[in-house]
């Protein structure tokens, strides 16, 4: 390849960059590359990610939504590596994991929301929502900062999980002395001596290893979707 090809490629790259959009703000349904009647999926820049495909709602709450995990069916695996925790697995339209590099990107300079619509095996339809968000750099091993909960899970389990690093079965950064809760609940997550809510956990499986959230006991669930956006 020439200097000339070269220079080509990499201008034609950034100019890629520039007009590619980092989040989805203000994406239209009409617009998306796939999609179903409450988004779909839709090309972002992300800094030190690069190109990558995501799913945004556009419909629900005023829209905006970057889905970043969603348990929907059981077809994929959570319990992964620390590797594929960081780049991200799934489906897009199904069940993902969008990946802890994009999570930080996107979420490191601020006025971040989260929201988070489970619905347990009892068909109990839950919400939980957080009006700051923000996932820290690899360095930190993408330590969890989430506050200003509203909503009707009738408790704040995923407080309980702030500020602790993230961990896999095979990168053990919880505060547990004696045990990996990765591998013990099978799932990577923001382990800390070990659970109050476990949304990376079996999909079927026994209560202290399942996908679950504590409601005074860890209630089963059979769908989780966890989603961000720009707070306005």
């Amino acid at each position: 390849m020439t200097l000339i090809e070269q220079t080509m490629d990499r201008k034609v790259k950034e100019a890629f960059q520039m007009f590619t959009p980092r989040s989805c703000d203000g994406f239209k349904l009409e617009s998306a590359l796939a999609r179903n009647d409450s988004g779909g999926v839709f090309d972002l820049y992300i800094p030190t990610v690069g190109f990558k495909g995501v799913f945004c709602d556009v419909t629900d709450d005023g829209g905006n939504w970057t889905v970043f995990q969603r348990r929907m069916n059981g077809n994929v695996d959570f319990e992964r590596g620390w590797d594929e925790y960081v780049k991200g697995f799934g489906d897009l339209r199904g069940d993902h994991w969008l990946g802890l590099e994009a999570l930080h990107e996107m979420t490191k300079r601020g006025n971040i929301e989260l929201k988070i619509t489970l619905i347990t095996i009892d068909e109990t339809y839950w919400v939980a929502k957080y009006s700051n968000f923000r996932i820290g750099p690899g360095t930190d091993n993408y330590r969890l900062s989430v506050s200003g909960y509203s909503g009707n899970a009738t408790r704040n389990a995923f407080h309980y999980h702030n500020n602790q690093q993230f961990s896999t079965k095979d990168a053990d950064h919880d505060s547990h002395s004696s045990c990996n809760c990765a591998s013990g609940h099978k799932g990577g997550w923001w382990y800390r001596k070990c659970v109050e809510a476990n949304l990376n956990g079996l999909f079927h499986g026994p209560a202290w290893q399942g996908m679950a959230w504590h409601d005074g006991t860890l209630r089963l669930l059979r769908y989780s979707e966890m989603k961000l956006r720009t707070r306005f």
